[in-house]
């Protein structure tokens, strides 16, 4: 009799112990899904498995559940009630337990327009230090922190075909419009933008900053875009698009005058300054293509810009050669500009250089770069102080510049932390007769990237 009762007594505590396991187990995957009120995808997915392996539901049973979503926590609580793995007053208390719910994340920011369907925020910091000896007699070496650029942008698509973009450089002494335009996409064959950007000329120039492999752009980059002020911002109407058999190409035609958003008394005007109310325009046709290993881009580029004060009547009118070719770690970019300033009664003045850059990428996020650039001109055209940037040069008009860009880049997360060190050379040549001579600018840079 002892044994009959303790054999009953053994097989029923096995018995209550098995349906407790059962009800905790089906207790904490309801508090699961009620508490964080999942979709059932991924993980959510390998819990019902899970269930289905145990012999809680059945695979009918969990066919039914998910279909249910986004309801699928109250649907799994009812049909483990429906089971008798968990009694209605223990459901019950799981909807009423607001405690050990998690608290949902909440909107801090929320668009104005209703129609809005994407908006995002993007910022980008550029800490720098340059470091560079006085160029010229009398001139005071120079070496400081400071922040290269402090942008902060928004981006908002409404619908499949508007959008806007919005970028702010706060690194200045006033806040400067990076970038702004208000854009429709037809497809991927045409994009249209009206707003101010950067025109379609020049490899560098175009390139963002945040992926560039040198510090600063090179010299002929630097001659036609700071000090011709011919390409870089400005403010009209833009048209680019991919076409077949990759092809694609970029179209502007903006007001002469660079970042002219209606405030052109405050420009600074280029060793051809610009005319008012007049527009230019700018034209990119380029070719993608791959060959096994080898990938490769060319194409060519040509613009027109009226301009203005005691040049006025004549055009400043340039085109552009570029190139890349790049297999395994090795990265070849070139570029060649050349460009001529019409003078009314005078003798046109030509513009002309190149660049050649090679990027070895080394395993573990370092990055080797050289680059070369030539800038020539007609007498005292290259302007060595818009080009070396942020140097004391004495005498600041030259008629040629050759520079040299060795450096070394660590990528901690990609161009998302970057970290960016280099030494430029700079021979000076001035051969004009007017009592220039040739001189040496040499410094270092260092800059430290941070993209979100």
């Amino acid at each position: 009799m002892v044994c009959y009762f303790g054999s009953r007594l053994i097989h029923w505590s096995r018995i209550i112990k098995y349906e407790m396991n059962l009800k905790a187990f089906a207790i904490l995957l309801a508090f699961i899904c009620s508490g964080f009120g999942l979709v059932v995808h991924g993980a959510d997915q390998k819990l019902i498995d899970l269930l289905i392996k145990k012999g809680l539901v059945t695979q009918a049973e969990a066919n039914t559940v998910t279909q249910q979503a986004p309801g699928v926590d109250k649907t799994l609580v009812d049909l483990l009630v429906g089971k008798g793995h968990l009694t209605q007053a223990e459901a019950d208390s799981l909807g009423a337990s607001k405690v050990k719910q998690a608290e949902v994340p909440k909107v801090f920011v929320s668009p104005k327009s209703k129609q809005v369907t994407s908006l995002k925020f993007s910022g980008r910091v550029q800490a720098q230090y340059d470091n560079y000896d006085g160029v010229g007699s009398g001139e005071s070496d120079r070496g400081q922190f400071y922040f290269r650029r402090l942008f902060l942008g928004g981006h908002a698509k409404l619908g499949d075909h508007w959008g806007g973009d919005l970028v702010m450089d706060f690194a200045d002494e006033k806040a400067f419009l990076e970038g702004a335009s208000a854009w429709y996409q037809a497809s991927d064959a045409i994009r249209i933008d009206v707003g101010q950007l950067k025109v379609p000329f020049g490899l560098e120039e175009t390139t963002s900053s945040s992926k560039t492999k040198a510090i600063e752009r090179s010299a002929v980059s630097r001659q036609f875009a700071e000090t011709i002020k011919f390409n870089a911002r400005h403010t009209g109407i833009f048209a680019q698009g991919k076409l077949e058999n990759g092809l694609s190409y970029g179209l502007a035609y903006a007001n002469a005058g660079q970042n002219n958003n209606s405030k052109s008394d405050s420009l600074k005007k280029g060793r051809y300054e610009y005319e008012n109310e007049a527009q230019g325009w700018w034209a990119r046709l380029r070719y993608d293509g791959s060959n096994d290993s080898v990938g490769y881009y060319g194409g060519i580029e040509y613009g027109s810009m009226p301009m203005g004060g005691v040049y006025e009547g004549g055009d400043f009118s340039a085109y552009n050669l570029f190139g890349n070719l790049h297999f395994g770690n090795l990265n070849l970019d070139a570029e060649f500009m050349n460009g001529e300033a019409e003078i009314s009664g005078g003798a046109d003045q030509e513009h002309a250089g190149y660049m050649i850059q090679a990027a070895y990428d080394v395993e573990g996020g370092w990055e080797l770069v050289y680059r070369f650039s030539n800038v020539n001109a007609a007498d005292d055209t290259v302007n060595a102080k818009e080009i070396i940037r942020r140097a004391n040069v004495g005498d600041d008009t030259v008629d040629e510049m050759d520079q040299h860009y060795i450096g070394v880049n660590y990528l901690f997360q990609g161009h998302d932390t970057k970290l960016m060190l280099g030494y430029e050379i700079n021979e000076l040549e001035d051969t004009s007769g007017d009592g220039g001579s040739d001189v040496d600018a040499n410094g270092l840079r260092a800059q430290l990237q941070i993209l979100f």
